[in-house]
């Protein structure tokens, strides 16, 4: 028997929260393959076996708080069969581990993707409860709700015979739902356990390591640094035209967002305006000036907000920063990156504009920076040209400062730097 305990997921990062464990106990595993899952502050990692053989044991459950050097599982010398055939596929065998980006510090060169075959039904944990309690097995119940699942009246259709259970898939049966009037709530089951108020019923979420970590990041921040937010508007017409014209033959048929531009232009004005690079420090009396310029993006995930760091980004070209975007994105939704991928940064760019969002935004400067830049949703305008009025494509942006360490006459300068490359592109070629 061989007990695994929880390794050191990172600089300073000492606990961590069990999202998923991927294999059940009597099953077996191969080195390397995923076994469970863990989030820890921003990032969500798998967490590869280290030998192979039968798990004998868990320790943890899913959702349990787990501190570095935590047994987590024990693992028996059980026979390990052969790489199963397609037609016998439990668990996916995980993929190569691609090469680590040179624009992108801590990673570990990728991670294995989850198992397929072995993830539970889609359904909330109250909805998992409501099964345990009419003593019905929840893999079993086919669900209506969106991408099959389950949901309250799938489980209580089944409970009343309203509905058959499923048989399972080696059973050769058919999953049938029974045909039910169109509800007249929302049909998207929340999560979380269900209780009750004084005005009806609920459900209670506890939150995740990650969403505990923005919610404290922010308060922080919020409450901690003086914002000020200026709101502007920025032509892009000519960078856009440049944008799609961009990719030289030699390129093949790659084409480059304009937020890959975007980070450039703002690479470049703090290397003029040092004061939005720096930090205050107000334990010590001072501001901190980083000598390093390292942006990171703001990424949308299913687990909330995460703000991977694009290293080094000054010296960095258009076309460098347009696959560091690429790959920081792929990296972040799929949850194959480390804890020091979102740590370091300097500055921060959010793009709620790309998720179709409104013009002008309050965005919350992260702890350890001076200023975070918002991109509106970019738009087909009227627009006054040397006083004629023609259609321009404006992007709207959103600026806010720590006002400890920049006045508004540095904001000014600094905005005007990013806006005059952004109106005037070819100068973020050179």
């Amino acid at each position: 028997m061989k007990d695994f305990k929880l390794p050191d997921l990172g600089e300073g990062v000492h606990e961590g929260q069990i999202v998923r464990l991927l294999v059940k106990a009597g099953e077996t595993i191969r080195e390397d393959e995923p076994l469970m899952e863990v989030e820890t502050d921003k990032a969500s990692v798998e967490i590869p076996s280290p030998f192979s053989g039968t798990v004998a044991k868990w320790h943890v459950e899913e959702g349990q708080l787990v501190h570095v050097g935590d047994v987590m599982v024990t693992v028996g010398d059980g026979a390990v069969a052969a790489p199963p055939t397609p037609s016998g596929l439990k668990r996916e065998v995980p993929i190569a581990r691609p090469a680590a980006s040179p624009t992108m510090a801590g990673t570990n060169g990728g991670v294995a993707i989850a198992a397929q075959a072995n993830r539970r039904a889609p359904a909330s944990p109250a909805v998992r409860k409501l099964a345990r309690k009419h003593n019905l097995d929840i893999e079993t119940i086919q669900g209506s709700g969106p991408n099959g699942r389950i949901t309250r009246a799938d489980v209580e259709a089944v409970a009343s015979g309203a509905a058959p259970a499923a048989a399972s898939p080696a059973g050769g049966m058919a999953l049938r739902s029974a045909a039910r009037p169109a509800p007249l709530a929302s049909t998207v089951e929340p999560p979380g356990e269900d209780d009750l108020d004084k005005w009806g019923p609920i459900c209670r979420q506890k939150n995740s390591r990650a969403r505990s970590t923005i919610a404290t990041n922010m308060a922080q921040s919020w409450t901690t640094i003086p914002h000020v937010t200026d709101n502007d508007d920025v032509d892009v017409t000519e960078l856009d035209r440049l944008r799609r014209g961009y990719p030289a033959p030699e390129n093949g048929d790659r084409k480059i967002t304009m937020l890959a531009f975007i980070v450039r232009a703002v690479a470049r004005a703090l290397g003029s305006h040092p004061e939005f690079n720096a930090v205050f420090d107000a334990e010590n009396d001072q501001i901190t000036y980083r000598r390093y310029i390292n942006i990171a993006v703001a990424v949308h995930t299913e687990r909330g907000l995460i703000t991977p760091v694009i290293r080094n980004t000054d010296q960095l070209n258009v076309l460098e920063i347009a696959d560091a975007l690429d790959e920081l994105a792929q990296r972040a939704r799929s949850a194959a990156f480390t804890v020091n991928d979102t740590r370091g940064g300097t500055y921060t760019i959010s793009n709620p504009g790309a998720l179709g969002g409104s013009r002008y935004s309050t965005p919350i400067i992260p702890p350890g920076q001076c200023a975070v830049l918002a991109l509106g949703r970019t738009r087909l305008i009227p627009w006054v040209v040397n006083g004629s009025l023609e259609p321009r494509l404006i992007m709207p942006v959103s600026h806010s400062f720590d006002h400890r360490i920049a006045d508004g006459g540095n904001e000014i300068a600094f905005m005007k730097h990013v806006i005059g490359a952004l109106e005037n592109p070819a100068r973020l070629l050179l």
